[in-house]
Protein backbone atom coordinates (compact mmCIF):
# COMPACT_ATOMS: atom_id res chain seq x y z
CA UNK A 1 0.00 0.00 0.00
CA UNK A 2 1.10 3.56 -0.79
CA UNK A 3 0.54 4.86 2.74
CA UNK A 4 3.54 7.21 2.97
CA UNK A 5 2.65 8.83 -0.35
CA UNK A 6 -0.97 9.21 0.75
CA UNK A 7 0.03 10.88 4.02
CA UNK A 8 2.29 13.30 2.14
CA UNK A 9 -0.60 14.03 -0.24
CA UNK A 10 -2.93 14.81 2.66
CA UNK A 11 -0.39 17.12 4.26
CA UNK A 12 1.10 18.92 1.25
CA UNK A 13 -1.82 18.98 -1.21
CA UNK A 14 -5.01 18.74 0.84
CA UNK A 15 -3.66 20.77 3.77
CA UNK A 16 -5.34 18.55 6.36
CA UNK A 17 -4.45 19.15 10.01
CA UNK A 18 -1.77 17.03 11.66
CA UNK A 19 -4.22 15.48 14.13
CA UNK A 20 -6.48 14.31 11.30
CA UNK A 21 -3.51 13.01 9.32
CA UNK A 22 -2.33 10.99 12.33
CA UNK A 23 -5.81 9.49 12.65
CA UNK A 24 -5.87 8.55 8.96
CA UNK A 25 -2.45 6.96 9.23
CA UNK A 26 -3.47 4.91 12.28
CA UNK A 27 -6.71 3.71 10.66
CA UNK A 28 -5.08 2.74 7.36
CA UNK A 29 -2.22 0.90 9.09
CA UNK A 30 -4.83 -1.09 11.00
CA UNK A 31 -6.55 -1.96 7.72
CA UNK A 32 -3.23 -2.94 6.12
CA UNK A 33 -2.47 -5.25 9.02
CA UNK A 34 -5.92 -6.85 8.77
CA UNK A 35 -5.47 -7.51 5.03
CA UNK A 36 -2.12 -9.19 5.70
CA UNK A 37 -0.94 -8.75 2.11
CA UNK A 38 -4.27 -9.61 0.45
CA UNK A 39 -4.84 -7.17 -2.44
CA UNK A 40 -8.22 -8.63 -3.46
CA UNK A 41 -10.54 -6.51 -1.33
CA UNK A 42 -14.04 -8.02 -1.49
CA UNK A 43 -17.28 -7.00 0.15
CA UNK A 44 -17.02 -9.94 2.57
CA UNK A 45 -13.51 -8.91 3.64
CA UNK A 46 -14.71 -5.38 4.36
CA UNK A 47 -17.68 -6.69 6.35
CA UNK A 48 -15.34 -8.94 8.33
CA UNK A 49 -13.22 -5.91 9.12
CA UNK A 50 -16.26 -4.00 10.37
CA UNK A 51 -17.10 -6.90 12.68
CA UNK A 52 -13.46 -6.94 13.81
CA UNK A 53 -13.60 -3.22 14.70
CA UNK A 54 -16.90 -3.60 16.55
CA UNK A 55 -15.55 -6.54 18.58
CA UNK A 56 -12.68 -4.25 19.61
CA UNK A 57 -15.34 -2.03 21.19
CA UNK A 58 -15.30 0.79 18.64
CA UNK A 59 -18.46 2.88 18.47
CA UNK A 60 -20.26 3.33 15.13
CA UNK A 61 -18.80 6.83 14.78
CA UNK A 62 -15.27 5.43 15.15
CA UNK A 63 -15.98 2.62 12.69
CA UNK A 64 -17.27 5.20 10.21
CA UNK A 65 -14.10 7.24 10.71
CA UNK A 66 -12.08 4.14 9.74
CA UNK A 67 -14.23 3.64 6.65
CA UNK A 68 -13.79 7.27 5.65
CA UNK A 69 -9.99 7.07 6.02
CA UNK A 70 -9.74 3.88 3.98
CA UNK A 71 -12.14 5.20 1.34
CA UNK A 72 -9.97 8.31 1.00
CA UNK A 73 -6.89 6.15 0.62
CA UNK A 74 -8.37 4.15 -2.26
CA UNK A 75 -9.47 7.39 -3.93
CA UNK A 76 -5.80 8.37 -3.78
CA UNK A 77 -4.85 5.09 -5.49
CA UNK A 78 -7.43 5.79 -8.22
CA UNK A 79 -5.99 9.28 -8.64
CA UNK A 80 -2.55 7.75 -9.18
CA UNK A 81 -3.78 5.12 -11.64
CA UNK A 82 -3.13 2.18 -9.31
CA UNK A 83 -6.72 0.96 -9.39
CA UNK A 84 -10.00 1.69 -11.19
CA UNK A 85 -12.54 1.29 -8.41
CA UNK A 86 -12.99 2.11 -4.74
CA UNK A 87 -13.95 -1.08 -2.85
CA UNK A 88 -15.20 0.95 0.09
CA UNK A 89 -18.03 2.35 -2.06
CA UNK A 90 -19.68 -1.06 -1.66
CA UNK A 91 -20.25 -0.39 2.03
CA UNK A 92 -22.57 2.13 3.67
CA UNK A 93 -21.58 3.90 6.85
CA UNK A 94 -23.06 2.62 10.09
CA UNK A 95 -25.90 4.52 11.64
CA UNK A 96 -24.31 6.43 14.48
CA UNK A 97 -26.22 7.58 17.53
CA UNK A 98 -26.28 11.36 17.75
CA UNK A 99 -25.57 12.55 21.26
CA UNK A 100 -26.69 15.98 22.36
CA UNK A 101 -23.66 18.12 23.23
CA UNK A 102 -23.07 18.82 26.89
CA UNK A 103 -23.47 22.51 27.70
CA UNK A 104 -23.58 24.83 30.69
CA UNK A 105 -26.59 26.66 32.12
CA UNK A 106 -26.36 30.34 33.01
CA UNK A 107 -26.22 29.46 36.72
CA UNK A 108 -23.19 27.23 36.01
CA UNK A 109 -21.43 30.07 34.19
CA UNK A 110 -22.14 32.46 37.06
CA UNK A 111 -20.44 30.06 39.47
CA UNK A 112 -17.42 29.66 37.18
CA UNK A 113 -17.04 33.42 36.62
CA UNK A 114 -17.69 34.38 40.26
CA UNK A 115 -14.18 33.96 41.71
CA UNK A 116 -13.01 37.22 43.25
CA UNK A 117 -9.46 38.55 43.05
CA UNK A 118 -7.33 41.09 41.22
CA UNK A 119 -4.11 39.09 40.95
CA UNK A 120 -2.68 37.97 37.61
CA UNK A 121 -3.75 34.33 37.79
CA UNK A 122 -7.34 35.03 38.86
CA UNK A 123 -7.76 37.59 36.06
CA UNK A 124 -6.04 35.29 33.55
CA UNK A 125 -8.30 32.35 34.38
CA UNK A 126 -11.45 34.46 34.23
CA UNK A 127 -10.34 35.88 30.87
CA UNK A 128 -9.74 32.36 29.55
CA UNK A 129 -13.15 31.10 30.64
CA UNK A 130 -15.00 34.14 29.33
CA UNK A 131 -13.10 34.09 26.02
CA UNK A 132 -13.99 30.42 25.48
CA UNK A 133 -17.66 31.12 26.21
CA UNK A 134 -18.06 34.46 24.44
CA UNK A 135 -16.25 33.48 21.21
CA UNK A 136 -16.90 29.73 20.92
CA UNK A 137 -13.25 29.19 20.01
CA UNK A 138 -11.45 25.87 20.19
CA UNK A 139 -8.81 25.48 22.90
CA UNK A 140 -6.07 25.26 20.24
CA UNK A 141 -7.27 28.59 18.84
CA UNK A 142 -7.35 30.15 22.31
CA UNK A 143 -3.72 29.36 23.13
CA UNK A 144 -2.63 30.57 19.68
CA UNK A 145 -3.80 34.15 20.32
CA UNK A 146 -0.83 36.52 20.41
CA UNK A 147 -0.39 39.62 22.54
CA UNK A 148 -0.02 42.00 19.59
CA UNK A 149 -3.34 40.81 18.16
CA UNK A 150 -5.33 42.12 21.12
CA UNK A 151 -3.16 45.22 21.39
CA UNK A 152 -3.81 46.10 17.75
CA UNK A 153 -7.52 45.29 17.89
CA UNK A 154 -9.33 44.87 21.19
CA UNK A 155 -12.62 43.85 19.60
CA UNK A 156 -11.61 40.87 17.47
CA UNK A 157 -8.74 38.58 16.53
CA UNK A 158 -8.11 36.29 13.58
CA UNK A 159 -7.35 32.64 14.36
CA UNK A 160 -6.61 29.61 12.22
CA UNK A 161 -8.93 26.68 12.86
CA UNK A 162 -9.41 23.22 11.40
CA UNK A 163 -8.28 22.76 7.82
CA UNK A 164 -6.15 25.91 8.13
CA UNK A 165 -9.32 27.99 7.81
CA UNK A 166 -9.06 31.55 9.14
CA UNK A 167 -11.93 33.24 10.94
CA UNK A 168 -12.53 36.09 13.37
CA UNK A 169 -13.28 35.76 17.07
CA UNK A 170 -15.34 38.66 18.39
CA UNK A 171 -14.88 39.83 21.98
CA UNK A 172 -17.80 40.88 24.16
CA UNK A 173 -17.52 44.10 26.25
CA UNK A 174 -16.77 42.19 29.47
CA UNK A 175 -13.92 40.33 27.75
CA UNK A 176 -12.53 43.61 26.41
CA UNK A 177 -12.57 45.08 29.94
CA UNK A 178 -10.72 42.02 31.28
CA UNK A 179 -8.11 42.31 28.52
CA UNK A 180 -7.44 45.93 29.57
CA UNK A 181 -6.82 44.73 33.13
CA UNK A 182 -4.89 41.61 32.13
CA UNK A 183 -2.25 43.06 29.81
CA UNK A 184 -0.67 45.44 32.40
CA UNK A 185 -0.81 42.62 34.97
CA UNK A 186 0.94 40.31 32.51
CA UNK A 187 3.85 42.73 32.18
CA UNK A 188 3.96 43.60 35.89
CA UNK A 189 3.93 39.95 37.02
CA UNK A 190 6.75 38.72 34.80
CA UNK A 191 8.64 41.98 34.16
CA UNK A 192 11.12 41.42 31.32
CA UNK A 193 11.29 37.64 31.71
CA UNK A 194 8.63 36.90 29.08
CA UNK A 195 10.14 35.23 26.03
CA UNK A 196 6.89 34.46 24.21
CA UNK A 197 4.32 36.65 22.46
CA UNK A 198 1.46 34.34 23.44
CA UNK A 199 -1.37 36.22 25.14
CA UNK A 200 -1.93 33.55 27.79
CA UNK A 201 0.99 32.58 30.02
CA UNK A 202 1.55 29.83 32.57
CA UNK A 203 3.08 30.33 36.02
CA UNK A 204 6.59 30.37 34.50
CA UNK A 205 5.73 33.14 32.06
CA UNK A 206 5.76 30.70 29.15
CA UNK A 207 3.03 29.97 26.60
CA UNK A 208 0.02 28.29 28.17
CA UNK A 209 -0.66 24.89 26.57
CA UNK A 210 -3.98 23.24 25.71
CA UNK A 211 -3.30 20.75 28.48
CA UNK A 212 -2.80 23.65 30.87
CA UNK A 213 -6.24 25.05 29.94
CA UNK A 214 -7.84 21.65 30.65
CA UNK A 215 -6.18 21.66 34.07
CA UNK A 216 -7.35 25.21 34.90
CA UNK A 217 -10.93 24.41 33.92
CA UNK A 218 -10.99 21.17 35.91
CA UNK A 219 -9.60 23.02 38.96
CA UNK A 220 -12.15 25.83 38.68
CA UNK A 221 -15.11 23.47 38.16
CA UNK A 222 -14.27 21.67 41.42
CA UNK A 223 -13.83 25.00 43.27
CA UNK A 224 -17.14 26.36 41.95
CA UNK A 225 -19.06 23.19 42.79
CA UNK A 226 -20.38 22.68 39.25
CA UNK A 227 -21.59 19.08 39.10
CA UNK A 228 -20.80 18.49 35.43
CA UNK A 229 -17.98 17.19 33.28
CA UNK A 230 -16.58 20.35 31.70
CA UNK A 231 -13.85 20.73 29.08
CA UNK A 232 -12.84 23.66 26.85
CA UNK A 233 -15.20 22.26 24.20
CA UNK A 234 -18.10 22.47 26.67
CA UNK A 235 -17.78 26.26 26.51
CA UNK A 236 -17.93 26.03 22.71
CA UNK A 237 -21.07 23.90 22.91
CA UNK A 238 -22.56 26.42 25.36
CA UNK A 239 -21.73 29.36 23.08
CA UNK A 240 -23.57 27.76 20.14
CA UNK A 241 -26.52 26.51 22.19
CA UNK A 242 -27.15 29.87 23.86
CA UNK A 243 -26.92 31.76 20.55
CA UNK A 244 -29.45 29.48 18.86
CA UNK A 245 -31.76 29.48 21.88
CA UNK A 246 -31.76 33.28 21.73
CA UNK A 247 -32.80 33.22 18.07
CA UNK A 248 -29.48 33.58 16.20
CA UNK A 249 -29.50 32.47 12.57
CA UNK A 250 -27.92 29.03 12.20
CA UNK A 251 -25.82 30.20 9.22
CA UNK A 252 -24.31 32.94 11.37
CA UNK A 253 -23.55 30.46 14.15
CA UNK A 254 -21.96 28.14 11.56
CA UNK A 255 -19.67 30.97 10.46
CA UNK A 256 -18.79 31.96 14.03
CA UNK A 257 -17.89 28.36 14.91
CA UNK A 258 -15.91 27.85 11.70
CA UNK A 259 -17.89 24.77 10.69
CA UNK A 260 -17.37 23.66 7.11
CA UNK A 261 -20.81 22.04 6.90
CA UNK A 262 -24.04 23.34 8.39
CA UNK A 263 -24.97 19.75 9.33
CA UNK A 264 -22.27 19.98 12.02
CA UNK A 265 -23.94 23.07 13.45
CA UNK A 266 -27.42 21.55 13.35
CA UNK A 267 -26.67 19.31 16.33
CA UNK A 268 -27.15 22.41 18.49
CA UNK A 269 -30.69 22.91 17.20
CA UNK A 270 -31.46 19.47 18.65
CA UNK A 271 -30.39 20.77 22.03
CA UNK A 272 -33.03 23.47 21.69
CA UNK A 273 -35.64 20.88 20.74
CA UNK A 274 -34.70 18.79 23.78
CA UNK A 275 -35.18 21.84 25.98
CA UNK A 276 -38.66 22.35 24.54
CA UNK A 277 -39.44 18.67 25.08
CA UNK A 278 -38.43 18.88 28.74
CA UNK A 279 -40.58 21.95 29.29
CA UNK A 280 -43.53 20.20 27.63
CA UNK A 281 -43.15 17.07 29.75
CA UNK A 282 -42.89 19.12 32.91
CA UNK A 283 -45.71 21.58 32.24
CA UNK A 284 -48.33 19.91 30.02
CA UNK A 285 -50.81 17.64 31.85
CA UNK A 286 -50.59 14.97 29.15
CA UNK A 287 -46.83 15.34 28.90
CA UNK A 288 -46.43 13.89 32.38
CA UNK A 289 -48.12 10.63 31.46
CA UNK A 290 -46.29 7.60 30.05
Amino acid sequence: MMIDGFIKYLTDVKGISQNTVKGYYRDIKSWEKFLDGNSNVTRNIIRSYLVFLQKKGLKPSSVNRNLSAIRSYYSYEILNGVRDDNPMNQIKSLKAEKKLPNYLFFKDLEKIFSKEGDDFFTIRDKLIFKTLYSTGCRVSELVSIRLEQVCNSEKRVCVTGKGDKDRFLYFTPDVIELIKIYIPLRKKTFHNNIVTNSLFLDYKGESLTTRGVFYLIDKRIKEAGVDKSVSPHTFRHTFATHLLNEGADIRVVQELLGHKSISTTQIYTHTGIEKLRQVYRGAHPHGKKN
